[in-house]
């Protein structure tokens, strides 16, 4: 298939035919033609030798480092570092890239999971665990990319456990304006603001935590706010509603022309979880109000899915569904023709 002949003093042809088609090169050295030749027959024979030295020396470990030292500063950054580091402390971080299968991984979901039963319970969540895997195979997708380098991603299908079913935690008769009163009387003066707003905009916690007030508009005729680094990595912007609107108005402008004054998501969790109880809110959690928000625009306006996936920032339409939780008694009044008004106003 390859033929290398000399053609004088330091040339040396290389011809390579395939199906009546050739392609022909000349070279200083015999060695550097049949090195040429080897290379164009794997890529027409589909047999093209791949160094996978660079990939076999590199460590679970090293490969994570890198990724955590080439990803762009976005609000999500902070939460996939720590779990790099959870891959970097792990039983595989000294393996080989290329020593890592998906039979591995099984095994260890297995394990912290406990599905067979043989310990005394999990280690964590299976959202937790499909997390994990998800970033796993960022760093497989995006080393390999880089790197130039023909590697096996070991996150395959079979690897994830089941997607558990998404929280349907809903507010009840009432509670939301027991609810604003709680954080009312929080020692945290914009927390309240920060749920209407939250439950308005459907807004992620660290959407509401990057946010500056020279991305919020508040004296133009159709009122929003700019989200230019979102989960999604995908630059949004979200209608401020009247009441949205309010509530903006009653908070204080922070350094560095923050909106709220934290620095991560985690910042507005934190004290949610302390200014609301269990006891008084059992199985309520900030991410909610967003469970609350999105089923409300579906509730309350003639909004179209797209519509409302362009508020929300959701990228597929089976994620906008595990968010949304209508109330039968609702549709059922649209069904009979009837009239679906939002709740009366309420003053943030």
């Amino acid at each position: 298939m390859a033929t290398i002949w000399e053609r004088g003093p330091y040339q040396f042809c290389a011809r390579v035919r395939r199906n009546g088609v050739s392609e022909t090169k000349t070279f200083e050295t015999k060695s550097a033609a049949e090195e040429w030749a080897r290379i164009i027959e794997g890529k027409v024979t589909g047999d093209e030798f791949q160094d996978r030295s660079l990939a076999r020396d590199t460590t679970l470990s090293q490969a994570c480092q890198w990724l955590a030292n080439t990803m762009p500063d976005t609000p999500d950054a902070k939460n996939k570092r720590s779990k790099l580091r959870y891959w970097q402390e792990s039983e595989f971080a000294t393996w080989s890239l290329l020593s890592l299968r998906p039979a591995d991984l099984i095994g260890w979901r297995r394990e912290v999971l406990d599905e067979d039963g043989g310990g005394d319970e999990a280690d964590c969540s299976a959202q937790t665990v499909i997390h994990r895997l998800n970033v796993l195979s960022q760093v497989y997708k995006r080393w390999s990319l880089a790197h130039d380098q023909i590697i096996t991603n070991p996150v395959t299908d079979g690897v994830r456990p089941r997607t558990p079913h998404g929280r349907d935690r809903r507010l009840g008769e009432g509670e939301e304006w027991r609810l604003l009163n709680v954080c009312r009387a929080s020692s945290r003066s914009w927390l309240r603001p920060a749920v209407v707003i939250a439950l308005e905009t459907c807004m992620r916690q660290s959407e509401l935590a990057g946010l500056t007030w020279e991305r919020v508009k508040l004296d133009v005729e159709d009122p929003y706010a700019d989200l230019l680094k979102t989960k999604n990595d995908r630059a949004r912007r979200v209608p401020l509603s009247p009441r949205a609107v309010a509530a903006f108005r009653l908070l204080k402008p922070q350094k560095a022309g923050q909106v709220f004054p934290v620095e991560t998501g985690r910042g507005i969790a934190h004290a949610f979880r302390d200014a609301v109880t269990e006891q008084d809110f059992p199985n309520l959690r900030w991410h909610d109000l967003r469970h609350e928000g999105t089923s409300r625009q579906f509730e309350h306006t003639d909004l179209r899915d797209h519509e409302i996936m362009a508020i929300t920032g959701h990228l597929r339409p089976e994620m906008l569904t595990r968010y949304t939780h209508l109330r039968a008694d609702r549709l059922a009044a649209r069904l009979r023709g009837g009239k679906l008004n939002r709740p009366g106003k309420r003053r943030p």
